[in-house]
């Protein structure tokens, strides 16, 4: 070969490793995706993303995310469907591992919650299951189904009560060991869902073993998902308030055997709107992130239910979880590392006053970064306000407000929030149309100094009586 040969294919070689590099990097940057929480979700056809209650799993470098079907806006059986994605946003339908034809028990059924598992030594991916006739929620089972392909066709196996205990909102869990566990919403003897039900499941992951013992007993806790860091499990579970949100809790123990430890407050009074399903580990080269994978349900509208997947701080050392609200967050699947938009809470700290306020329940406590501390008007007074002086202008790009729940009561807000400058002149923003319980983010922009939220009305919707006292937990005003 010529030189001049040698030297158009060195240079051609060159390129061609130019560009594989180029695409490599590109693919680098692209993996830290946008998780934007509140808006519809769709998959990469343009269909509404239907997984609720679901979970994710990886197989290889490709994450599935397996959930229930709720397009026809209903809680019966529709199918269990499967997604595939790179990144964890970009989700493509790839079927329906289980359908209502997959087995004469699921024709008129209602199966909730599907979480996979995989066992190495079977080679099978299995499938747990709530599982309840369509026309009630009396039968209290599990149902088992599996395959040799993560998004494959189910063999159904059956459903029963595992042990004979009732078993409702469960998940199941698999250890670094390939040991595998259920935690149910079972009955204790205090009643439906009055405490959690704890088992090992067999080898083959296709049954239970053994009954470990109660968790939360006669603490109503159900929504139970499981994550392990640092040699410690965490458990999260919610409140049973139906469909409507309430305050999560987490639990923490060094063996799944337990004991688990006293449950502590995760998130604001409503977590952020959300109930939990799933906490999904997701490994990188970079460390270990944790995701929140919750459901906001909406009832009247099962199939518009929405994602509320959020960053969750587990620390095993101390045994202590956290969860913050962010609208938007990036999250690098190949590095396992997140980051968020540079904004801050300009009314942390800052000076409050309300309309009123009761005995031991200052304007100061609503905008003090505790969840847990809320400010309290008077008395049954409508409307009421709450106000904050940042100190000079600022610029809000969101409002997030954490509100007063009344587990088995729940009401919504209809509310405005007011900005001024000089605090004489004021500039009002109407959300007397709200229905969002517990909690709402709502997206502004505006400069102001000043900065007040008149609570309008609470609409209870079990009640028509508005018997709530104006309470807010927490007002964050975001802004760069």
């Amino acid at each position: 070969m010529g030189l001049m040969k040698r030297m158009m294919l060195f240079a051609m070689c060159l390129l061609s490793w130019a560009a594989t590099a180029s695409v490599q990097n590109a693919r680098v940057e692209a993996a830290s995706v946008a998780i934007t929480n509140g808006p519809v979700w769709y998959d990469t056809t343009g269909g509404t993303l239907q997984a609720h209650g679901g979970a994710v799993i990886k197989v290889g470098s490709t994450f599935y995310w397996i959930g229930e079907d709720k397009l026809h806006n209903s809680a019966t059986f529709r199918n269990v469907v499967c997604y595939s994605s790179p990144d964890l946003k970009n989700w493509k339908w790839v079927g329906y591992p289980l359908k209502p034809s997959s087995h004469a028990e699921l024709a008129s059924s209602k199966i909730e919650r599907p979480k996979v598992i995989y066992n190495a030594a079977t080679g099978k991916y299995v499938m747990w299951m709530h599982y309840e006739n369509a026309a009630d929620y009396s039968l209290a089972r599990v149902a088992v189904a599996s395959s040799s392909s993560v998004c494959g066709s189910y063999t159904y196996h059956g459903s029963f009560r595992p042990l004979g205990y009732e078993s409702r909102d469960m998940t199941v869990f698999k250890d670094d060991d390939g040991s595998a566990y259920l935690l149910s919403a079972s009955n204790s003897g205090t009643g439906t869902n009055g405490s959690l039900a704890s088992f090992k499941l067999t080898a083959d992951y296709l049954n239970v073993s053994t009954f470990l013992g109660w968790v939360a007993e006669n603490g109503h806790r159900e929504a139970p998902a499981v994550a392990k860091q640092g040699g410690r499990y965490f458990l999260i579970t919610s409140g049973a308030s139906g469909w409507y949100p309430n305050q999560a809790k987490y639990m923490t123990a060094t063996s799944m055997s337990g004991p688990w430890s006293a449950p502590q407050n995760l998130g604001n009074t409503s977590t952020f709107y959300s109930q939990s399903n799933f906490i999904l580990p997701v490994q990188g080269t970079s460390g270990t992130a944790y995701v929140y994978m919750g459901n906001r349900w909406n009832p009247s509208l099962l199939g518009d239910s929405r994602y509320i997947w959020l960053p969750l701080t587990l620390n095993g050392s101390s045994g202590t979880a956290s969860l913050e609200w962010h609208s938007t967050w990036n999250l690098d699947a190949t590095t396992g590392t997140v980051s968020y938009p540079a904004l801050v809470n300009h009314a942390l700290g800052k000076p409050a006053t309300a309309s009123s306020a009761a005995s031991g329940f200052a304007a100061g406590r609503a905008n003090d970064g505790n969840y847990q501390a809320e400010w309290k008007a008077t008395g049954v007074t409508w409307p009421s306000w709450w106000q904050v002086d940042l100190g000079s202008a600022k610029n809000i790009r969101e409002v997030d407000i954490s509100w007063f729940l009344h587990n088995g009561s729940e009401a919504y807000y209809q509310y405005r929030i007011e900005y001024s400058t000089d605090g004489a002149n004021w500039v009002s923003l109407d959300r007397t149309a709200n229905k969002t319980y517990g909690f709402t983010t709502d997206a502004v922009n505006f400069t102001a100094r000043y900065v007040r939220i008149v609570l309008v009305k609470a609409v209870l919707w079990n009640n028509p009586n508005n018997w709530y006292t104006p309470i807010l937990y927490e007002v964050q005003l975001l802004g760069g």
